[in-house]
């Protein structure tokens, strides 16, 4: 899955129990109304057999959960009618650190790399009814049901579409108990639910786990406004460009060449010259 993976905190009965109170004192006063989104961004997902980074001195929890991913185009779609804009649905893991408040966003717990392994897409008609159960190394060390949940899958995808576009290959992560599974390097935790595939990740030491940043290409000095044409000849948008001034490649020293004044220097072999 390419798209943005799209998340809901708070919509299991068990986690707005265990928050109640702390809700119910200031800045809240009250427990949130409408759902509470965040983003697990592309570093955070990996798929079945990748290792999941353990970072040394964290505690660091399982949330077996289950995906929605969205097959076409969605904007502010009706409840009624989610069915059609979702290509099926995935197990998926969302790992995360402790949360011990909702003042800030909690994006270290969230978004560390490896943090979301999404398992094999599944067609399957209603998630609404799923037994997710938690294995640690061969035992079960949780389960829980959707039948839980607060929202569902077609209330997520109506609430989340009402004021964010959401295009093919994006998913949404529909939700986790309260009580979390307690992972350690060495573990090799594996997600299950009837009718899909297992989604299966060892835990590694994050100073074990190799990461290689890509590398970007090696990069000459262009003209601004051949860069703006290939941008648009790729993009199909007209963007300003950035700056008027145009580098051109020559042997001689470098020149400014203005309305009122020509500067020369002989630190460059690029002549600058401004378009009016």
């Amino acid at each position: 899955m390419k798209g943005t993976v799209f998340a809901v905190a708070l919509n299991h009965q068990s986690q707005r129990d265990a928050w109640r109170e702390a809700f119910e004192k200031a800045p809240y006063t009250t427990p949130p109304k409408t759902a509470v989104w965040f983003i697990k961004p592309h570093n955070t997902v990996i798929s079945t057999g990748e290792p999941i980074p353990f970072p040394a001195g964290e505690t660091v929890l399982s949330g077996a959960t289950v995906a929605l991913v969205v097959g076409k185009t969605a904007r502010r779609v009706r409840v009624e009618d989610a069915g059609q804009y979702i290509a099926g649905y995935a197990l998926a893991n969302e790992v995360s650190l402790p949360e011990e408040s909702f003042y800030r966003p909690a994006i270290k717990a969230k978004c560390r790399d490896g943090f979301c392994p999404l398992g094999e897409l599944v067609a399957v008609d209603s998630v609404d009814n799923l037994t997710i159960i938690t294995d640690i190394n061969g035992r079960e060390a949780d389960r829980w049901n959707t039948a839980d949940l607060q929202r569902n899958a077609a209330e997520l995808l109506s609430a989340l579409s009402e004021f964010a576009t959401l295009n093919p290959g994006d998913a949404i992560l529909l939700g986790t108990p309260h009580h979390r599974v307690a992972l350690r390097p060495g573990d090799r935790v594996r997600v299950l639910a009837e009718g899909f595939p297992p989604l299966e990740n060892p835990v590694v030491d994050e100073r074990d786990v190799a990461i290689t940043p890509a590398t970007p290409p090696a990069r000459h000095a262009v003209c601004p406004r051949a860069e703006l044409r290939r941008s648009r000849q790729r993009t199909g948008l007209h963007p300003r460009p950035p700056s008027r001034w145009c580098l051109l490649k020559r042997r001689t020293p470098l020149t400014v060449i203005t309305r009122r004044r020509c500067v020369r220097t002989t630190s460059s072999t690029c002549t600058m010259r401004r378009s009016w």
